[in-house]
């Protein structure tokens, strides 16, 4: 159904940097792109800019160039598809440091994986005298030349990139002549960064597990549920261009699902099915929410916050506001509720904007809460005008907002059977792809589990008469009027009432207040195949609550609940919380618990790395404490050249390194200095023994070695850590002998001026 995919394999031949756009004041002026996890990556966008110029370079023409890598205002995504390119077995390093125990991550930071990979670089002008130009110093962040597990092993970038459907044949060509092409990358490529080798390669692509069950009855009420994880980060359109919204719109969703129908060979829009499935409401189209870790039909799914649950300012305690909330601390005490859920003296309740909540049933109405904000990132973004791009608007440098990659979203779609079936088959054979700029960089999902199809039980739940329920709307929703669209709290609380079959009982004057609270917005979008803006429709925002008094029982399905326009679309999906017990306390659920996990296998040698070189830090500051006391610098000076000379002559051997400087050592004839460097060496290094009696520094990381021994797998050796601390014995004494040679230098300088 997509596109034949194909691997674009970039080798470094230098130090890159492919901008991320990101700046640090006085610590970094240009950054590379990095992900949540610290492990750099090359932006799609980027290189597609770099492939399309490296087309015009080989000379290719301007109309293949439109088509292959597509043209402002297009109406559809009709050229490649490019994923963003990242480092060598990107996905199973992510899942390892996913799953580290909380005791590594105050080591292991995406800061001290970035280090790993990355280095800062200096750099300013020179003026024709010969002297730095002011204010010209600037930081740059480059990925290194080579791997850091393997120093001889040139660092590789692997991006996924989607011929389009059904040209594969005529675009495969062009396409390794333009990969062969592309020779440099990101900044300053004049002065010896970003020099890149690549190549198009073909790539197995993988298939998701299908769905169950298989005997699926045509006409039967089926729901299937399924969960994504978001490769790219997403862009999802939302009233403002820099804004993204937070979830997956049930629009996009039946986009998605319609695009993946029409690639069918022998379908087409005209079809019935078609008709029935996307644009008469037969099918409906759930939007994707953020999720808890997947587990079928079991997930948790979150949506936007609802009203009727806010959270205090100060105590930050949450509360149910359609419940009384007491002023006071003797109020509080008077309802049964503690002391924290007083409102008074500014701990004011706050509504969950931008947040989304998982009800977790308890029983006997009772509802526990988790509480979920998607992760949002600023990107930046250069357009570049080309002569032989159909440009007007010239360079322009923009921000927006976009999901972060790496989450987990959920959702359903419910139909009649044959429906289903057909759409759990696009599911598992098509590339998922939502929001703007799927051709490049963004929108790319992947089945994250099994989808599940669960025949509709239409198992029914009673509410008692004299209760209160609450209303919530999960989704957007859209209502109509006498006279046309309409978002007037009263008509859209009469409508959610018939759609419920709610009797209400009829309010007096001692009747505590029914609660309501709506929230508005303006529901805009774009027809891609006119490529014109869609007329703003007025909708009630998800979240929003209304309150009933039920005069009689009430039975409704749970989850078939819809109300308004557009169910189709996702729109209207409601849910009902029984409102009648409890006070106004709002309990937060336990949190999903971390499973515990072997020792990581892809990124244990980098994890390792980071240990080592935080145990070396802590060494380097407890060696600078340490003082030989010697009176002459220049005896100083020559135990360092005799410490350098002895590293120099034992590249690869700690223990000949050890020894010869100990054979140097005894050859100093002043009794004073040979004294101080040989009790240095047994009291700072190895104690008496010499270097089989075992290191006296080690003392200060020996909370690392339990770390560092398990991230160890079988077949490495139990003393690994000892070999690496033996490793910087050197690096420790001569961190010691250059603190203590600044010192004697203040103290000459403090002489110097007294006198």
């Amino acid at each position: 159904m997509s596109g034949r995919e194909y691997e674009l394999v970039i080798t470094l031949k230098s130090d890159l940097c492919a901008g991320s756009g990101y700046a640090y004041a006085g610590i970094i002026d240009s950054d590379v792109c990095y992900d949540a996890y610290g492990f750099p990556y090359i932006a799609a966008r980027r290189l597609k800019g770099c492939l399309r110029e490296a087309a015009e370079l080989i000379g290719l023409k301007s109309r293949e160039t439109g088509e292959l890598f597509g043209n402002p205002g297009e109406d559809a995504v009709k050229g490649i598809h490019i994923d963003n390119a990242y480092i060598e077995n990107y996905g199973e390093l992510r899942r390892d440091y996913e799953m580290l125990e909380e005791k590594y991550r105050r080591y292991i930071t995406p800061q001290s994986i970035l280090a790993q990979f990355t280095t800062v670089k200096a750099q300013t002008r020179i003026e024709k005298n010969g002297v730095a130009k002011d204010g010209s110093l600037r930081y740059i962040r480059t990925v290194n030349h080579y791997s850091p597990s393997d120093r001889d092993k040139e660092m590789r970038f692997y991006a996924r990139v989607t011929l389009p459907e059904g040209r594969e044949e005529q675009w495969l060509q062009p396409m390794e002549r333009i990969a062969k092409a592309l020779r440099h990358i990101g900044m300053n490529r004049n002065r010896g960064l970003g020099s890149v080798s690549c190549r198009l390669l073909p790539c197995e692509g993988s298939s998701a597990a299908g769905a169950g069950p298989v005997n699926v009855e045509e006409d039967g009420d089926y729901i299937l549920k399924y969960c994504v994880r978001n490769t790219a980060p997403l862009a999802m359109s939302a009233a403002s261009d820099l804004k993204t919204e937070k979830y997956i719109s049930g629009r996009s969703v039946l986009g998605f699902f319609a695009g993946a129908y029409l690639r069918l060979d022998g379908k087409s829009a005209e079809d019935e099915e078609f008709r029935d499935i996307f644009l008469r409401s037969k099918v409906k189209f759930g939007g994707l929410y953020p999720a808890g870790k997947p587990q079928g039909e079991k997930a948790d799914i979150y949506y936007p916050a609802p009203s009727y649950i806010n959270q205090l300012k100060k105590t930050k305690r949450y509360v149910n506001v359609s419940k009384k909330i007491p002023r006071t601390e003797e109020e509080a005490d008077r309802l049964g509720v503690e002391a924290a859920c007083a409102s008074g003296n500014g701990n004011q309740p706050k509504r969950l904007k931008g947040k989304f909540i998982c009800l977790k049933e308890t029983g006997q109405g009772a509802a526990k809460i988790l509480v979920k904000e998607p992760d949002t990132d600023i990107v930046y973004h250069h357009t570049k005008k080309s002569k032989k791009q159909r440009s007007s608007d010239g360079n322009l440098l923009y921000t927006a907002e976009v999901l972060r990659a790496g989450q987990l979203f959920a959702g359903e779609i419910r139909g009649s059977g044959r429906y289903i079936r057909l759409l759990a088959e696009l599911l598992e054979g098509s590339t998922l792809r939502f929001g703007k700029s799927k051709s490049a960089q963004y929108g790319t999902c992947v089945l994250a589990d099994r989808p599940v199809i669960l025949r509709a039980k239409g198992e029914k739940r009673t509410y008692k008469g004299g209760n209160r329920i609450l209303a919530v709307l999960e989704s957007d929703a859209i209502f109509t009027g006498p006279y046309g669209y309409t978002v007037r709290c009263d008509e859209v609380r009469e409508q959610i009432k018939e759609s419920l079959g709610v009797k209400e009982k009829a309010c007096t004057e001692t009747d505590e207040e029914i609660y309501a609270e709506i929230e508005t917005g303006l529901l805009s979008g774009y027809y891609s195949k006119w490529n014109l803006q869609r007329p703003a429709v007025p909708v009630v925002k998800a979240g929003s609550t209304f309150e009933f008094e039920l005069e009689e029982e009430l039975s409704v399905e749970e989850d078939a609940l819809w109300t308004g326009e557009n169910n189709g679309e996702g729109f209207g999906r409601l849910r009902i919380v029984d409102n009648n017990a409890g006070d106004c306390r709002v309990e937060l659920s336990e949190e999903e618990e971390r499973t515990a996990a072997e020792p990581p296998e892809r990124a244990a040698e980098l994890f390792r790395r980071i240990i080592v070189e935080e145990a070396r830090e802590r060494l380097l500051l407890q060696a600078s404490q340490k003082r030989l006391e010697l009176a002459n610098p220049a005896a100083l000076g020559r135990i360092m050249l005799m410490l350098s000379e002895s590293v120099n002559a034992c590249p690869d051997d700690p223990r000949g390194q050890y020894e010869d400087f100990s054979r140097r050592i005894s050859s100093i004839k002043s009794t004073d200095p040979r004294d101080k460097a040989d009790g240095a060496l047994r009291e700072w290094i190895c104690g008496p023994e010499g270097y089989e009696g075992g290191l006296k520094y080690a003392e200060y990381v020996e909370d690392l070695r339990e770390l560092y021994d398990g991230l160890l797998r079988d077949g490495h050796s139990e003393d690994a850590f000892d070999k690496e601390m033996y490793r910087l014995w050197s690096t420790y004494l001569m961190a010691a002998f250059v603190q203590e040679k600044y010192s004697l230098k203040q103290k000459e300088g403090s002489h110097g001026t007294e006198r």
